[in-house]
């Protein structure tokens, strides 16, 4: 097509010099019916990139208008030089005035640490073909800190060589606010759930929970055909204790039963206050000649173990019962603590066995 203009004049000029007038006419008739026609063909082509340029003027408008909605902006870092462009709907997400250029100044001053966690992230996934992730921090205008999270590709040319990275970023500063709080929520139930689970005297399991564990433990050790023994103790003559100290030393006694107690436990026992001075202890996987050598290990414990302390004296009567093939839990702990009261009705200090 782009012919047709010499081809026009030199058909011009033939007609012009043609001897023969009318040859001349035709020869000008046809120059200027070519001019024509690619007159007209430029005004059609001009006329369809108006219409393309106002259909992609009006999708670019969409699109930004999306990105608004949606929240996400793109930011495109060219490589070689380094080179930094984005859309309207970055301005935003940064904190910064709409058509606010990211220039190397700006992005130092709203990104003091985030513009190196972004160049850090970058240097890793160099080569990277598919998406990956940036979390980096804004400072805004009113020293309002956000947190924006990118999804990131690099753009590679024919050569490999990488010439830009695209992201996509959105602002997460609610999802971590959101997670924060979900968290804070998450940690007030669990306290709330051990303190309803927790003796506050002791930090020992209570009697609530101890006994929830011990039907637990029944149906495990019924499932399993594991033993398993438990073994109730209580402080010898506390009421003395509290009549000649008061109570507040007898609380201390309880206290320092508990300690001693926990450290004769296994990690995986239960160890809970169930009354006042009684204890239970749920030993899972040990039959009744392990019990009573813990239960005899415990006793001595006590013994030793306050005859020196800061606390009144004392000593422990404990009862031990195994699971037998008969026993539900509540069968099972009625046998330790009959054994319990044999321990106590034969001289107290001493340890139990159920029949």
């Amino acid at each position: 097509m782009l012919l047709v203009w010499p081809i026009a004049g030199m058909l011009a000029a033939l007609a012009i010099m043609s001897p023969d007038p009318k040859a001349g006419i035709l020869l000008l008739i046809l120059s200027f019916a070519l001019l024509a026609a690619q007159c007209f063909r430029h005004r059609r082509i001009n006329s369809r990139l108006r219409r393309d340029a106002e259909k992609l003027a009006r999708n670019v408008d969409l699109l930004q208008k999306a990105e608004g909605l949606a929240g996400y902006g793109r930011w495109c870092i060219e490589i070689e030089p380094r080179r930094h462009l984005w859309s309207e709907e970055m301005c935003h997400l940064a904190g910064l005035p709409g058509g606010t250029p990211p220039r190397d100044d700006i992005l130092r001053r709203i990104m003091p640490d985030g513009l190196k966690q972004i160049e850090l992230v970058l240097e890793e996934h160099a080569a990277d073909t598919d998406t990956f992730a940036i979390e980096f921090e804004v400072q805004g205008r009113r020293d309002e800190s956000r947190i924006l999270r990118a999804r990131a590709r690099n753009v590679f040319s024919p050569e490999r060589m990488r010439e830009q990275v695209f992201m996509v970023v959105r602002d997460i500063t609610t999802d971590y606010e959101l997670k924060k709080d979900r968290d804070e929520a998450l940690a007030r139930a669990e306290k709330a759930q051990e303190e309803a689970n927790t003796d506050a005297l002791t930090g020992l399991a209570n009697r609530r929970f101890a006994m929830a564990q011990l039907d637990r433990a029944v149906v495990e050790a019924r499932s399993t055909s594991v033993p398993l023994s438990i073994v109730v103790f209580d402080i010898d003559h506390f009421k003395k204790i509290n009549d000649r100290y008061g109570h507040l030393i007898g609380d201390k006694v309880i206290g320092m039963l508990g300690d001693i107690a926990r450290r004769q436990a296994r990690e995986f026992d239960i160890v809970a206050r169930i009354g006042g001075e009684e204890f239970l202890w749920i030993m899972p996987g040990s039959d009744g000649e392990a019990a009573l050598l813990a239960a005899e290990r415990l006793r001595w414990a006590v013994e030793a173990g306050t005859h020196s302390a800061p606390v009144p004296a004392i000593t422990i009567s404990a009862g031990h019962a195994q699971l037998g093939k008969g026993d539900a839990a509540l069968l099972l702990f009625a046998r330790a603590d009959a054994a319990l009261y044999e321990a106590k009705r034969g001289g107290r200090n001493r340890v139990g066995q159920a029949a």
